[in-house]
């Protein structure tokens, strides 16, 4: 049988410490987003009208006394300390690893750091302009785009990223396309929730409802063809695993939530009823981290169809 990885080789520096921080950065931002979540569900956005202090300070009085207070001033600490962290990685690959780590990890780094900064600019002067809803909408599809970008990442910092080799036998670009237009149909599908949240259109939140089996269909058949025609190559037929239970995960939740939210949307008066608000929080969690393992998926899928010794340039010179 021939193997679908290659040795590492000797010269190849050790990215156990930015592989690590990659993946702090994908913790902080996974807490960020689960703070973000709450702070919508709860109608916590303008708990302090300013920016980017809190009522003039760092740790107002009330970020600690009021619930309201409390999500809305530690989702913007939370953010901070993933904008700290992601810069910290992008330095060190920069200057620690200068000609030693391949050219697009350090650029996804970069990129990723700049998305993160894009993300806390529109946030604050959402908050400034009194959470209008593009404002909103792209706050938070950016805050998924950023998550999906630092998984890219941590996959690049991996050995498996060095070593794994295009599979013999399969037709170079074999599943990218349906890959990827998993990833995009996911990408649309926070969009629409998001304006159904920001915009309380039931509209919008419908859209969002049948548009989800659009994903199902799509993600499936996406993690069928990356399993049947490259399930030897590492972390392929994980990655399907997770995907589809997230999947069902998601679309169960999604009824439990069509039936629980306060038809207000998001309402001050959704404070009173954390169960409800962190049900629905927990809906968003899972559709970035979906967003995430499609992505990933989408990488690996790139890593290994790529065309022996190369690849043609586009989009598959950021996943390969």
């Amino acid at each position: 049988m021939t193997s679908t990885t290659a040795s590492p080789s000797p010269a190849a520096p050790s990215l156990r410490g930015p592989f690590r921080l990659a993946v702090g950065v994908m913790v902080a931002m996974a807490a960020t987003v689960l703070k973000g979540a709450l702070t919508t569900s709860t109608g916590s956005g303008m708990a302090y009208p300013d920016w980017p202090l809190s009522n003039g300070q760092v740790m107002p009085e009330t970020s600690y006394t009021t619930v309201a207070g409390f999500l809305e001033h530690f989702h913007r600490l939370a953010a901070a300390t993933t904008g700290l962290l992601a810069l910290a990685l992008a330095l060190w690959l920069q200057f620690g690893f200068a000609g030693r780590v391949a050219g697009r990890a350090l650029a996804t780094a970069w990129i990723g750091g700049c998305l993160i900064l894009a993300q806390g600019v529109i946030g604050g002067v959402g908050v400034l302009k009194k959470t209008p809803v593009l404002t909103s909408v792209t706050h938070g599809t950016l805050a998924q785009l950023v998550f999906a970008t630092f998984a890219l990442l941590a996959y690049q910092l991996t050995d498996r990223y060095r070593t794994t080799v295009p599979l013999p036998g399969v037709a170079p670009g074999t599943g990218r396309r349906i890959a990827v237009a998993a990833v995009v149909l996911m990408v649309v599908q926070t969009v629409l929730g998001a304006i159904g949240r920001h915009a309380n259109s039931g509209h919008a939140i419908w859209t969002h409802a049948g548009h989800a089996l659009v994903v199902f269909f799509v993600a499936t058949i996406a993690t069928a063809m990356a399993v049947g025609k490259l399930g030897a190559a590492p972390g392929i037929r994980t990655l399907s695993r997770w995907i589809v239970t997230l999947l069902m995960t998601q679309i169960a939740l999604g009824f439990v939530v069509l039936a629980v939210r306060n038809p207000k949307g998001k309402s001050e008066d959704n404070v009173d009823n954390l169960g409800v608000a962190f049900t629905i929080s927990m809906h968003v969690v899972i559709g970035a981290a979906l967003t995430v393992l499609l992505a990933t998926l989408a990488a690996h899928v790139f890593r290994s169809t790529r065309r022996a010794g190369g690849g043609a340039p586009g989009v598959e010179e950021a996943f390969r």
